[in-house]
């Protein structure tokens, strides 16, 4: 009897060294869980924030103006483009530029699509006269950008007017941020500001304002103007510099009268 009592203590003392024993396994067990739970919520954490901030830093990239785009054929436009040449705004320098773009929204297109698509709406209106002038200019700090839009910009225009059969030519180039600045102090595209610019070395009294409506190409023609006056003057003139500026002024506006007389023939027609 002595013997079975003994046998039978025996074995309740081995299933409580059994449970102990589990009892160890299962908190280990637990506390790996549970470091393991801790290291997955803090590598979940660490996810989340990475992912906010490429969502952050992308959205930042891609609302944020990083190179300008100004087209001027006398409707003059501006563009603004995010750093992977996407177009964020259009707005215009002139009523042309808004009578172009109150029909038009070329936000979220590349750059090329949406000159080809204004320029194409100014053929289409005939705003690109026969022997006329489509200037482009782009602004940015990054060159090697810079130079792929040029050719893209240049490739783009060219194969438009060509397929136009029109006779106008092409003007694409970079300007400065210090030009573009300037020209938008008088509410100018930088093609523009820089032809008024260039006038007003051989006319002192062309003005930014009284240029504005006309055409770069008319613009230009002036200044040729008054350069081969300048030219005979100087080989045979009376010399007198009051007769010189007078002329000049006549000059520009006898093409001040002639471009009105030109929008109200237009209009009429």
């Amino acid at each position: 009897m002595e013997s079975k009592l003994r046998g039978t203590f025996d074995k309740i003392h081995a299933d409580a060294d059994l449970k102990e024993r589990t009892a160890e396994y299962l908190r280990g067990e637990i506390g790996k869980r549970r470091r393991t739970a801790w290291m997955g919520r803090q590598r979940f954490a660490a996810a989340c924030a990475c992912l906010a901030l490429l969502l952050f830093v992308g959205g930042f990239a891609c609302f944020t103006p990083s190179a300008y785009v100004d087209m001027d054929v006398n409707p003059s436009i501006a563009l603004s483009l995010n750093r992977f040449g996407f177009v964020l705004e259009a707005s215009p320098y002139n009523d042309d530029g808004a009578a172009i773009l109150e029909n038009m929204d070329v936000r979220h297109k590349s750059c090329e699509q949406a000159v080809e698509l204004l320029l194409t709406e100014m053929l289409r209106q005939g705003y690109v006269k026969e022997d006329g002038l489509v200037s482009v200019t782009i602004q940015t700090e990054n060159n090697s950008a810079q130079e792929k839009m040029l050719g893209k910009i240049r490739a783009s225009v060219d194969t438009l007017l060509d397929s136009h059969h029109s006779t106008a030519s092409a003007d694409v180039f970079a300007v400065s941020e210090e030009v573009r600045d300037c020209a938008h102090d008088h509410n100018l595209s930088p093609a523009k500001y820089l032809a008024i610019t260039q006038l007003q070395e051989v006319d002192p009294s062309a003005s930014y304002d009284r240029c504005a409506e006309h055409s770069i190409s008319e613009i230009k023609e002036l200044t040729q103007e008054h350069c081969g006056g300048h030219h005979e003057e100087g080989g045979g003139g009376n010399g007198s510099g009051e007769e010189t500026a007078g002329d000049t002024k006549d000059g520009y506006e006898n093409r001040e009268e002639h471009h009105d007389h030109k929008e109200k023939k237009e209009h009429h027609e």
